[in-house]
């Protein structure tokens, strides 16, 4: 799969690692920051090009009628519009941008780009989450209020030795928590009908709302503490 990616920054390079570990070896990665391109070429395989989007050769260096999908993870707003504006043109599948300012959705999703809207918003939320939770490995606050929560069992924890029946038929899962799955031995699956959990498991939860006050502490008890 062809991935063009914009901007070489903090974002640009998660992606590109991230993209590389998943088997996507095909990428082209735009910086017109010289330094910036210089080091992202460094560290990963892939053809990086020192350039901006509104060059004249764009299109054509980066063979963007090949892509299948085109990325922008700058902070200008513009320069991702003008991106996904090309790419559209050059008849790329699926265009994905981040765009910082809200008054500017409707431009990008007029386009048909799958957004992730006002970034620094979900980083905020995300450190605002692992602080209140840090007994917790992660926890991720969806746009609708629900979170995913990601712990690990210690060897106090009560949940050692439950099946995923008696965590169902107890009072162990307070309100509406459910047990996504289990992770052990980095295999991640729903837990069998007899299979319990041990020491070391990791957890993956969904809350239905976001953990707060009293239902905060419940959770530390039920699930954490011995």
């Amino acid at each position: 799969m062809m991935i063009v990616v914009i901007g070489a920054g903090t974002v640009g390079v998660s992606l590109v690692q991230r993209a590389l570990a998943a088997g996507h070896n095909d990428l082209v990665v735009v910086e017109p920051d010289q330094a910036l391109a210089d080091a992202c070429a460094a560290q990963f395989d892939a053809r990086v090009l020192a350039m901006d989007v509104g060059d004249e050769g764009f299109v054509r260096e980066t063979r963007l009628e090949r892509a299948e999908a085109l990325i922008a993870t700058t902070d200008d707003d513009a320069t991702n519009l003008m991106a996904m504006m090309l790419g559209q043109e050059a008849g790329v599948e699926t265009l994905t941008s981040t765009v910082n300012g809200t008054t500017h959705l409707g431009l990008f999703k007029r386009l048909g780009v799958r957004i992730l809207a006002d970034p620094e918003r979900l980083v905020a939320q995300h450190l605002l989450d692992i602080t209140l939770l840090p007994e917790t490995s992660d926890v991720t606050t969806l746009r609708g209020g629900q979170q995913i929560l990601e712990l690990q069992l210690g060897e106090d924890s009560p949940l050692i030795g439950l099946t995923d029946a008696q965590l169902q038929q107890g009072d162990w899962l307070d309100g509406d928590l459910q047990l996504v799955a289990r992770i052990r031995n980095g295999e991640t699956r729903a837990l069998s009908d007899d299979e319990t959990l041990a020491a070391g498991d990791g957890l993956i939860l969904f809350a239905p709302e976001r953990l707060r006050g009293r239902r905060r502490r419940v959770f530390r008890e039920k699930h954490l503490e011995g």
